[in-house]
């Protein structure tokens, strides 16, 4: 690597630290005295809360911290005239703008291996810690449809992967065929077992002297093959959170049973396309910032560009919420615009080779 390389990378990281960890301490100790009333009165929760709260600010400073900290490097360097001297050097534009590129793409990319685990739903741990001082939040009195049977459930509790009291009716063609009756469920192995289920089974012809009802009771009833419980909770709270494969799994699971969806493809395209917003930005930023500071006023324009980020940011993150709520198609308030911030960045790029 060029030695110019290394200076402008680690630079430019280290002001990416310094913003980061500043915007994520500011965002949570603002969260905290919004809700100090309502924290837990245990320590160990009150640590847990500030924790949680600390990862769920990581989705909103992120793409905010790698494009600020583009702005401060540069602005740096051309304050002390370093980025005129590399160019006099001979370093091209292009060369110049990719050790922080190459950064923010991988910082980006280890925040969406993130959204695979578990990290997605800290801000939903951290409002159930307000709510019920616990992690995890029972749901109660489900119906829904799945598989083409309509599902019951008195009681979920996603994190355990537990049920209490499920009442499955197999329909067709408005006919009962049968129904399920299990007090207690347990998801083990992508399906969930059913302990000591009957299952009542009607007749094909209901007439009188024929055969009556069908009743026979299972120990264990294996039932509602794939039907996660986190897709369950997503289908029944519309504010729940989603994790990449629980956003897939949630699709998969309602794509043919005429639930809409924009909302969990909202969500999925948030989690694993919009970060690449911040890369992107930053190539932009980059061709727009001046070379010397001796016909502008630095303090002035650095002012400028932070407020277009802003606006930028805020204008991408209208129109995610705008898909969620339906009000748009998710590819038009997602995709599109970072298909067109990208095409745009890529002109630049190569009108600049």
């Amino acid at each position: 690597m060029n030695l110019y390389a290394k200076y402008v990378g680690w630079n430019y990281f280290k002001s990416f630290l310094i913003i980061f960890f500043s915007l994520v301490l500011f965002y949570t100790g603002i969260d905290i005295l919004t809700n100090l009333k309502d924290m837990p009165s245990s320590a160990n929760l009150k640590l847990l809360y500030f924790t949680l709260t600390s990862m769920a600010a990581i989705g909103y400073v992120l793409p905010l911290s790698l494009i600020f900290a583009l702005i401060i490097t540069k602005f740096n360097m051309i304050r002390s005239n370093e980025l005129v001297s590399f160019y006099a050097l001979g370093v091209s534009k292009n060369a110049l703008i990719k050790p922080p590129f190459f950064i923010s793409i991988f910082i980006t990319l280890i925040y969406i291996g993130l959204n695979f685990t578990p990290f997605a739903y800290s801000y939903e741990f951290q409002r159930n810690l307000i709510k019920t001082s616990q992690i995890s939040g029972i749901s109660s009195d489900i119906f829904l449809k799945f598989g083409g049977k309509f599902v019951y459930i008195d009681e979920l509790n996603p994190v355990s992967a537990n049920i209490r009291d499920v009442r499955i009716f197999d329909v067709m063609d408005g006919k009962l065929l049968s129904a399920t009756f299990s007090s207690e469920a347990k998801f083990n192995e992508n399906k969930w077992t059913l302990k000591d289920a009957n299952v009542t089974t009607m007749p094909k012809v209901i007439e009188l002297g024929k055969d009556g009802l069908d009743i026979k009771h299972h120990e264990n009833l294996i039932a509602l093959d794939g039907f996660k419980p986190k897709t369950i909770e997503s289908a029944y709270q519309s504010n729940s959170s989603l994790s990449i494969p629980d956003a897939f799994d949630f699709i998969t699971a309602f794509e043919k049973e005429g639930v809409g969806l924009n909302s969990a493809k909202t969500t999925l395209y948030s989690l694993l396309f919009s970060p690449f917003f911040a890369p992107i930005t930053v190539l932009i930023i980059y061709y727009f910032l001046p070379v010397t500071g001796r016909f502008f006023n630095l303090a002035l324009t650095s002012f400028v560009f932070i407020i277009v980020t802003l606006c930028s940011w805020g204008t991408f993150f209208v129109l995610m919420k705008f898909a969620h709520n339906s009000i748009i198609l998710p590819e038009i308030g997602v995709i599109l615009p970072l298909f067109c911030l990208s095409g745009f960045a890529l002109y630049l790029y190569f009108r600049n080779r």
